[in-house]
């Protein structure tokens, strides 16, 4: 299994839960131990959480429900699920963030804004893009980019992912690093997963240069001309705004490479309201 759906995927965040693998769906969720109690939940993996069997879903869920409070996690705008069944099962089913991604039926040419192009064209008479994919993907390579990702937006949490993390995550098949060079340093990097016929921009990080030099506009032309040629879509993630009306510096970039436009969807689940209740009653 390529992806998110791979096993090591939810290896990789071991430091926050126990992989919680559901049989009949064959998705993996997160376990966590509710902090100061006896009681555990279930999160999907960040960003989105994947099963190869949407129809069974739910009564994997029915069957872990005896021993979770709640379950929480995030759908990708391509998942073919059955949709009355989801509304009527969740406490909480609702569209959470746009997808911004790319339908390689349309040419880049028509797709693409003139800035971006015209960026990409700049940054590549200094920069040069190379593509690796796993398993040769170098691990100090990629950590090396994603701290300066972290110590640039002082990321914390889930997306704070460790060297140990990344390993597992590199070493999935079909992972493609896109890297960035400038006279021999590296200057910036991009992860992509391959499900299927669709693409994943898994995670973007460039160094101090990178971003002076314009690298991300070179790796996503380079990339996307790439992968334009090999899946149907790709997936540019979802919006970064406090709401869907307030778009960030990175919701422009990734609107500049997007020719469509889905919405995830947030599931909840209570299993034990009873006990749901109290632990938010008691912490406000």
């Amino acid at each position: 299994m390529d992806g998110y759906l791979n096993p090591k995927y939810i290896e990789s965040f071991s430091g926050i839960g126990s992989p919680l693998f559901l049989p009949k769906s064959r998705g993996w969720m997160l376990e966590r131990a509710i902090p100061e109690t006896q009681f555990f939940d279930a999160m999907g993996p960040y960003p989105l959480f994947f099963c190869e069997d949407w129809q069974l879903l739910i009564e994997d869920l029915d069957a872990v429900g005896n021993s979770l409070v709640s379950v929480a996690f995030v759908i990708d705008p391509f998942v073919n699920f059955p949709q009355e069944r989801y509304q009527k099962y969740f406490d909480v089913f609702l569209p959470y963030k746009d997808h911004y991604f790319y339908d390689s039926a349309i040419p880049l040419l028509q797709s693409i804004s003139k800035n971006h192009r015209r960026s990409a064209r700049k940054a590549l008479r200094d920069i040069s893009v190379d593509l690796v994919v796993s398993p040769d993907i170098n691990l100090d390579e990629w950590v090396t980019l994603y701290n300066s990702l972290i110590e640039r937006h002082n990321i914390k949490g889930i997306r704070a992912f460790s060297a140990e993390s990344f390993a597992k995550q590199i070493s999935i098949p079909n992972t493609l690093f896109f890297r960035a060079w400038h006279h021999g340093d590296l200057v910036g990097g991009n992860l992509f997963y391959i499900q299927g016929d669709i693409a994943y921009g898994h995670l973007m990080a460039l160094t101090e240069e990178g971003y002076a030099l314009g690298a991300a506009h070179a790796i996503k032309w380079v990339a996307l001309d790439y992968l334009t040629k090999r899946v149907k879509f790709i997936n540019f993630g979802g919006a970064t705004g406090g709401n869907q009306g307030e778009l960030t510096g990175l919701d422009q970039f990734k609107l500049g490479w997007t020719n469509k436009i889905g919405k995830s969807l947030f599931c909840g689940k209570i299993f034990d309201k009873r006990m749901y209740d109290d632990l938010t009653k008691s912490r406000n």
